[in-house]
């Protein structure tokens, strides 16, 4: 399957939010300058919890301020919130082909998505220092991304030249 395969596919942001979310949005734009998005942005998720335009703003504001805890529950919560739409099993882990190939007939978009947003938790993980914990999702990601349009392969190298240089300075 080849996930940049878009033929007039819906995307993940074509939901409409209601106005009062994007009025939030708008000033949590322009407030994470100072640094003020948060709250805008945390009032914009308790109106519309499952919009993920939100989930990605909360996303990049934790993520770009290396708060990656919080950035890792809001990926955590797109990834639930997309699997469910798309019908996939609550454990990443559980996810094979067949469930990918059934996601993808229902939305390639929103299952890039979800496959992305996997690739984040991987990213945090890694950068948090749980590597087993990034390798294992990257492992995934590998094995359901079998023409490795989301880059999973390079980043287990790239463990994989950091682990064999450790293991050499160990010897």
């Amino acid at each position: 399957m080849d996930l940049h395969d878009f033929d007039s596919v819906s995307l993940y942001f074509d939901d409409a939010c209601p106005p009062e979310v994007d009025a939030l949005l708008d000033t949590a734009a322009q407030g994470c300058v100072d640094g003020e998005g948060e709250l805008p942005l945390l009032q914009a998720h308790l109106h519309a919890p499952e919009q993920l335009v939100v989930l990605v703003g909360l996303y990049r504001y934790y993520f770009y301020r290396h708060r990656l805890a919080e950035a890792d529950v809001v990926a955590q919560r797109a990834m639930q919130v997309s699997g469910r739409r798309l019908g996939l099993p609550d454990d990443w882990q559980r996810m094979d082909q067949i469930a990918l190939a059934d996601a993808a007939s229902r939305s390639i978009g929103l299952l890039r998505f979800w496959l992305l947003a996997l690739k984040a938790r991987a990213i945090l993980a890694l950068r948090d220092g749980r590597i087993p914990a990034g390798r294992q999702m990257l492992e995934k990601l590998v094995t359901l991304d079998q023409h490795d349009r989301l880059g999973a392969s390079a980043l287990l190298a790239v463990i994989g030249n950091v682990d064999a240089v450790a293991a050499s300075e160990v010897a």
